[in-house]
């Protein structure tokens, strides 16, 4: 199995190969990142299915914000344009507004001004590739031949919240990104890498409220023993509730391989109390050092670095999807000795993406 974390800014966009009880490769897409993101790394990507004569089995759309939605726009564009034959078999998304299912909303002449989470909709229905059900945590785990995927969000009622929020009868338009209602000037300026890792105090704490994030499809992958946590934009409380239902605790830790950090490092979207509850080596950082928002947070790190119920003898490997002054400044004010005193070490990227082989 092969899984890559591809460069989307402060966006995600991931990809799985694996060999399948079938005998033969599938592929599963995670997230599409911006629209920008397709030109940039997936077209390729696309094109190397394409070639050996292999499908997009699956593409998951965790949620509508850009970062997340942006590039299988794109991909949508250059199927209805013939540039490419479409490859996708079947896409996990939940539809933002509670549509009639079948039904289409929109009449051909409002195609080009509507909104993102309701194109997607429309090019699923379009095509038969809709699903006539939600996907969200009160599900089995799904199997695509031999790997299994494990829902952990979103719950019906984040669903029912974001569908109240985006009535049908309003059609009012889909916010793009978390505070996209903060202007640059207070959401700049912000960053805390000035901080050491050790001056933290985590009792202040404050979880996301996003309703968009809330709704983002997490979700456990497993494959041939090996097992990855994509976490999305998602609410830690959320995830949480979610691994504790499947008997995970404190005390009897679920044990992954790489965990894809919730919204690219945010505070608000990562506890110590989830971290708490898994053993893992390495963590992504879906994050450029140049956005609005100063993601990563330090004190996320800090979170993931210093938690007391943490096997210090076990390296942790923080990756970054990108190497830049920003994030590498990250560590640049500490003692070089925090590294061996937390045991951890920094992967910065400087290709198109972050490849494991497992």
């Amino acid at each position: 199995m092969t899984v890559k974390f591809f460069k989307a800014e402060c966006g995600d966009a991931a990809a799985i190969r694996f060999f399948g009880s079938d005998e033969k490769y599938h592929n599963i897409f995670i997230d599409s990142g911006y629209g920008r993101t397709f030109r940039y790394v997936l077209e390729e990507e696309i094109k190397k299915i394409i070639a050996v004569n292999e499908l997009i089995d699956l593409w998951v759309i965790s949620h509508i914000h850009d970062d997340h939605i942006g590039g299988v726009l794109k991909y949508i564009e250059s199927i209805k344009s013939g540039e490419y034959p479409d490859v996708v078999q079947q896409f996990f998304y939940n539809p933002p507004r509670k549509y009639e299912f079948d039904l289409s909303i929109f009449d051909v002449s409002e195609a080009v001004s509507i909104a993102q989470g309701d194109t997607l909709y429309e090019y699923l229905r379009s095509t038969n590739k809709l699903l006539e059900f939600d996907i969200e945590n009160t599900l089995n785990p799904f199997n695509f031949y031999g790997l299994s995927i494990t829902l952990l969000s979103p719950s019906p009622g984040q669903l029912a919240a974001l569908r109240k929020k985006y009535p049908l009868e309003l059609n009012n338009p889909f916010e793009k990104e978390e505070n996209e209602s903060i202007s640059d000037s207070v959401s700049s300026g912000q960053s805390d890498y000035n901080k050491y890792i050790d001056d933290f105090d985590f009792k202040c704490w404050k979880e996301d409220s996003s309703i968009e994030n809330g709704s983002s499809i997490s979700f456990i992958t497993e494959y041939e023993g090996t097992r990855i946590l994509w976490l999305a934009d998602s609410h830690p409380s959320d995830v949480l509730l979610a691994l504790r239902t499947l008997g995970v605790s404190e005390t009897a830790k679920l044990n992954f391989d790489v965990v894809k950090v919730s919204h690219h490092g945010s505070l608000n979207n990562n506890s110590a109390e989830l971290y708490s509850c898994i053993n893992c080596t390495n963590y992504i950082f879906s994050v450029n050092g140049e956005n609005k928002h100063n993601l990563p947070s330090k004190e996320c790190i800090a979170k993931i670095l210093r938690l007391t119920n943490r096997d210090i003898d076990s390296k942790y490997n923080l990756h970054f999807t990108y190497d830049d002054s920003i994030l590498r400044g990250i560590f640049e004010g500490e003692d070089k000795t925090i590294f061996g005193k937390y045991n951890f070490d920094t992967y910065f990227c400087s290709e198109k993406e972050i490849c494991f082989e497992f």
